[in-house]
């Protein structure tokens, strides 16, 4: 998905010897269930088409046996090496995700303005260049999470600054403010049904919504008296 797209770009930037680690892990693990695969597919033809007396009478299967045995082995230590390493790979990665996430929702965010205005159209190649942009402009830091803080407010003005100057000034308050609702919404610090009362207004509701509705009051009876 994007945030996997995301995530790769700021890993590349930040930790390009981490992303290069975890490709490898990628393409040698691969390699190694392939080559695990093969040996065990020949293995199986031979005996199949192997009589009882070949087997008992030549050295070739027993050879090839023992071979695939020590290179299974050699393999499986492989991997599971390399599964210790994926771990601190994906450690590495995981710190980065909220750059990742904060990129994903400005892009959202920015697709979604097409809907007020079909000029604004803006392709993902665009936000992600802008958001390379925005990491390798983004001044060092001290520690990781001061570093996480530069990326994530670096990408923002930068995505809102450049996608801005393509509204007309009457849509850069709304493009503002679904930024500011998009992020809390992710956080969970926006209440739903006051957002939803916003858009909608305060009338139309979800069935859920109307079932939590108190009944209307009635009116008092009035008895009249002959």
């Amino acid at each position: 998905g994007l945030e996997q797209q995301l995530l790769a770009d700021v890993v590349v930037a930040e930790k390009p010897e981490v992303e290069r680690q975890r490709d490898q892990i990628v393409v040698q693990m691969a390699k190694d269930q392939k080559a695990l695969t093969d040996s065990e597919t020949m293995i199986l033809r031979l005996l199949d088409e192997t009589s009882t007396e070949q087997i008992l009478d030549e050295d070739t299967l027993i050879d090839i046996l023992a071979d695939s045995k020590q290179k299974s082995t050699e393999i499986n230590a492989r991997m599971e090496q390399a599964k210790v390493v994926e771990v601190t790979v994906n450690e590495t990665r995981a710190i980065y995700v909220p750059v990742a996430v904060r990129g994903s929702i400005l892009y959202f965010v920015i697709a979604d303005l097409a809907g007020i205005n079909f000029m604004y159209q803006n392709s993902l190649d665009y936000v992600k260049q802008l958001f390379k942009r925005a990491i390798a402009e983004s001044p060092p830091a001290a520690t990781v999470e001061e570093r996480l803080d530069v990326l994530i407010d670096r990408i923002t003005k930068i995505l809102y600054t450049n996608v801005a100057r393509g509204l007309f000034e009457a849509d850069k308050l709304i493009y503002s403010m679904l930024i500011a609702a998009s992020i809390k919404k992710h956080v969970g610090a926006l209440d739903m049904g006051v957002w939803n009362a916003f858009l909608r207004g305060p009338t139309v509701f979800s069935e859920e919504e109307r079932a939590a509705q108190p009944p209307p009051e009635q009116p008092p009876v009035r008895v009249h008296r002959g």
